[in-house]
């Protein structure tokens, strides 16, 4: 190909791309995906999720004696518990746990008559319906409890294990979310907009109308994607500029790099979206599609839950998605100082599946003209 050739291909990439970006300005779902849909992202996962709930509603059944008011006072120390009711009726806690007004309940034995010991071991029920929200004050409470018990027995105090947490050390949740944040919002934007792409277009009529000029179809392919490439690297980089700000983020670090592997990301999905749109009969349908697969990506990427709690085929599963690797590539960047060759092998399986994808979607597009 000769380099007038070349210069008249990228002529009407850039042609196709200025056009694209008018339609962007002007379309107010569009935009909306570009701005409302991170701004409330951020907001939600970085004020409003917490992986270390405080607070947890408890109850406690027993007497008032001198022993019981060291339990009550070690379970105010942990930090983690409100006490919703106290000196209840034995029973009662119980009663509250099974009735929704409290998550933990304790019942606390009486005080032997002859000695200033407790009759039994206090018994402690908890709401399971959700045991991540409370497993964490639960293990706090145990810590807090045999600690009161030794002290109880004469055993004297029993020292806490010296325990140094490694670049997160106050266990902040926003710190654990908010760096993957960067990679779910450039997904969901770009699965979105990749998906409404084809089908808005042939539903308006214009895609026929396009492909009817001399631009090539795939002129006019990358005329239409690069420009949301380029959006998705620009959220990319306010998403980190806005968690440092907000949020205090460490970034130990070259940031450079991390955002030069966003491109190749959000080119993944990008096509994976278009893809989408090229099946699809109806915006709706494309939709539904982008859904039905990003919503698997945030549960089965370690973004919200432990990666390694997995099992087996779920951790297969997460490996084959482009935010599993987005989500360690930013962790290893923000806490671990490690970039450059770390990013560039997380980027790898990334441009694999960006191939995969493309062929999908050169499949259904011929299909779709033919």
């Amino acid at each position: 190909m000769t380099l007038t050739a070349l210069w008249g291909h990228l002529r009407r990439m850039l042609a196709v791309a200025h056009v694209e970006v008018l339609h962007l300005v002007w379309d107010p779902t569009t935009v909306s995906l570009i701005l409302l849909v991170p701004a409330i992202q951020i907001v939600l996962f970085g004020y409003a999720i917490n992986l270390d709930p405080k607070h947890v509603p408890i109850a406690i059944a027993g007497d008032y004696d001198r022993k019981a008011e060291k339990i009550r006072a070690t379970i105010e120390r942990t930090g983690y518990f409100m006490i919703v009711a106290d000196g209840l009726r034995p029973g009662i806690a119980e009663r509250m746990v099974v009735e929704g007004k409290a998550r933990v309940g304790i019942e606390i034995p009486a005080a032997n008559s002859d000695s200033d010991t407790l009759a039994g071991q206090p018994r402690i029920i908890v709401d399971a319906v959700d045991p991540s929200g409370v497993r964490p004050a639960l293990a706090a409470l145990e810590n807090a409890y045999w600690q009161q018990i030794a002290e109880l027995y004469a055993i004297g105090p029993v020292p806490s294990p010296d325990v140094e947490w490694l670049y997160n050390p106050e266990g902040r949740t926003s710190w654990t979310i908010v760096p993957g944040l960067a990679g779910v919002v450039v997904m969901i934007s770009m699965l979105m907009l990749g998906a409404l792409t084809l089908v808005r277009e042939r539903e308006r009529g214009s895609w026929e109308t396009l492909l009817a000029t001399p631009v090539d179809a795939i002129d006019a392919l990358i005329g239409k994607l690069s420009p949301y490439v380029v959006i998705g690297t620009v959220q990319a980089a306010v998403v980190v500029y806005l968690a440092r700000l907000l949020f205090d983020l460490p970034l130990k670090g070259n940031i450079l790099e991390l955002l030069l592997a966003v491109p190749v990301y959000a080119t993944a999905y990008l096509i994976l979206g278009f893809a989408f749109s090229a099946v699809a009969e109806s915006q709706l349908q494309a939709i539904q599609g982008a859904v039905f697969f990003y919503l698997p990506s945030m549960l089965l990427s370690g973004f919200m839950f432990p990666f390694d709690g997995m099992p087996k085929w779920a951790r297969a599963i997460g490996e084959a998605l482009p935010l599993t690797h987005f989500v360690r590539a930013t962790r290893c960047v923000f806490f671990r100082g490690q970039s450059g060759s770390l990013v560039l092998s997380e980027m790898m399986p990334v441009a694999v599946f960006a191939l995969i994808a493309s062929v999908f979607a050169l499949l259904a597009y011929r299909r779709r003209i033919d």
